[in-house]
C-alpha cells in the first residue's frame, strides 16, 4: 500500500513536470515564430529601430548612402514616437530629411555632423528637438519646424552656417544654451511670446543677425533689452 502511494504520487510529480516542459517548449516555439514573422517583416524596413513598450524607437538607417530619408508614422503597427540619440550621426550622403506626424521627440545628436544635410521637413507632431540635434549640419539652409513645437534643446542648430531663415512656432516655450550658435546667415528671427525661457547665448556669433521681432514686454524682450547688444536688434511688433 505505501508503495502503491509513493509510485502515485511520483508519477503525478512526473507528469506535472512533463505538462510544465511541454507548456515552456511550446512558449518557446511561439515566441521564436514571432521573432521569424517580424525579421521577415522588416526585411524591406530601411530603418534600425527597437520596441521601447508599445511604442518604436528609431535608432539607425541600414543604408548610410541614400541621400533622402522619411521617418514613418509606424512600423510593425506600432506607432514611432522617438528618434533616437546618434541614430543618424555623420550620414555623410544624407541630403534630405522628412519626419513623419507622429514623431514627438528627436533625441541628442539624432542628426548632428550630416555635413550634406540641406532640407529638413517636420510634420505637425515633434515636440522637442534634443541637444545637439543638427549640431554642426554646415549646410542646412531649410528647416521647417513642426507647429507643435515646445523646446528647441543647447546647441541644437550650433554651427548650422547655411541658415538663412527659420520660423519658431508661437508655441515654443524654451530655447537652450547655444541653441543657434554660430548660425552666419541667419538674418531675422521672431520670438514668440510663449517663449519664457532664453539664455542670451542663443544666438551668439549670429554674425548677420540684424532684427529680433519681439512683442514688447514679453520674457524674450526683458531678457534681450537688458544686454547691450541685442538691444540694437530688437523690432517691436503690435501684439494681436
Amino acid at each position: 500500500m505505501i508503495f502503491t502511494e509513493n509510485f502515485t504520487e511520483r508519477s503525478i510529480k512526473a507528469m506535472k513536470n512533463i505538462k510544465e516542459y511541454v507548456f515552456a517548449l511550446g512558449g518557446f516555439f511561439k515566441d521564436t515564430s514571432v521573432l521569424i514573422r517580424e525579421t521577415w517583416q522588416t526585411r524591406h524596413i530601411p530603418f534600425k529601430f527597437q520596441k521601447n513598450g508599445d511604442e518604436i524607437v528609431i535608432t539607425g538607417y541600414k543604408n548610410s548612402l541614400l541621400p533622402r530619408i522619411e521617418i514613418p508614422t509606424e512600423i510593425l503597427g506600432l506607432p514611432v514616437r522617438t528618434v533616437g540619440a546618434r541614430a543618424f550621426v555623420q550620414c555623410p550622403f544624407l541630403e534630405e530629411v522628412r519626419i513623419a506626424d507622429g514623431v514627438e521627440v528627436l533625441e541628442p545628436n539624432a542628426f548632428s555632423y550630416c555635413n550634406h544635410l540641406t532640407k529638413l521637413f517636420m510634420g505637425d507632431s515633434v515636440m522637442k528637438i534634443g541637444r545637439n540635434a543638427f549640431f554642426e549640419c554646415k549646410y542646412l539652409f531649410c528647416a521647417e519646424l513642426s507647429p507643435a513645437l515646445r523646446e528647441i534643446d543647447d546647441r541644437a542648430f550650433y554651427g548650422c552656417t547655411g541658415l538663412r531663415d527659420i520660423h519658431l512656432p508661437d508655441g515654443i516655450e524654451r530655447i537652450g544654451e547655444q541653441a543657434f550658435f554660430g548660425c552666419t546667415k541667419l538674418k531675422s528671427i521672431r520670438l514668440p511670446l510663449a517663449l519664457k525661457h532664453l539664455p542670451r547665448s542663443a544666438f551668439d556669433h549670429c554674425l548677420a543677425l540684424e532684427h529680433i521681432f519681439v512683442e514688447r514686454g514679453s520674457p524674450a524682450d526683458l531678457i534681450l533689452s537688458a544686454s547691450e547688444h541685442y538691444s540694437k536688434k530688437l523690432r517691436y511688433i503690435p501684439r494681436i
